[in-house]
């Protein structure tokens, strides 16, 4: 039985996942938006890999300067998530502007807080239906133990519970 975009769509809403904003440039082009489509795809070299959406004002600024880095929210920045989503209106180098953010050691933009930052340079893009497979090779990355990352599940944000202690 062949699975419909609705029902595949309905389906993944039920994929819990880790909310970043993947931003790239410098001002006063900068460019960010909201992805849950993030994943660790190799150690040796060490890279991610992020799946965006052609369509989107950031794939192409991403494309063009090669370099972009991955910042995981924290649990406490719904509103982050909700401006780079386009929730708000605004576009571009606007989106920067309330919130604290520093620069990478490439020179994209870094938002302090996060829990996790990826500074990425652009290795491959693959193309895949309206999407681009975006392999970033992370150069540098900072992160803490102390803060927990924002989730989105079943259309709402979320946040992880720790059952267990690793064995």
């Amino acid at each position: 039985m062949a699975l419909s975009a609705e029902e595949f769509r309905r389906m993944m809403r039920r994929y819990p996942a880790a909310v970043t904003v993947i931003t790239t440039g410098q001002a006063p082009d900068r460019a960010g938006m909201t992805a849950t489509a993030v994943m660790s795809l190799s150690m040796e070299p060490v890279q991610l890999v992020c799946a965006i959406n052609r369509s989107t004002y950031t794939h192409e600024r991403l494309v063009r300067h090669g370099r972009f880095c991955v910042n995981v929210l924290e649990r406490g920045q719904i509103a982050v998530a909700k401006l780079f989503s386009g929730q708000g209106g605004m576009m571009g180098d606007a989106r920067f502007g309330d919130e604290a953010w520093t620069v990478a050691p490439s020179g994209v933009p870094m938002l302090k807080g996060a829990v996790l930052a990826f500074d990425c340079h652009l290795a491959q893009c693959v193309d895949a239906g309206t999407h681009t497979l975006v392999i970033g090779e992370v150069e540098a990355g900072c992160g803490t133990q102390a803060l927990q990352p924002l989730l989105y599940l079943d259309g709402a944000w979320a946040r992880a519970e720790k059952v267990a202690e690793p064995a």
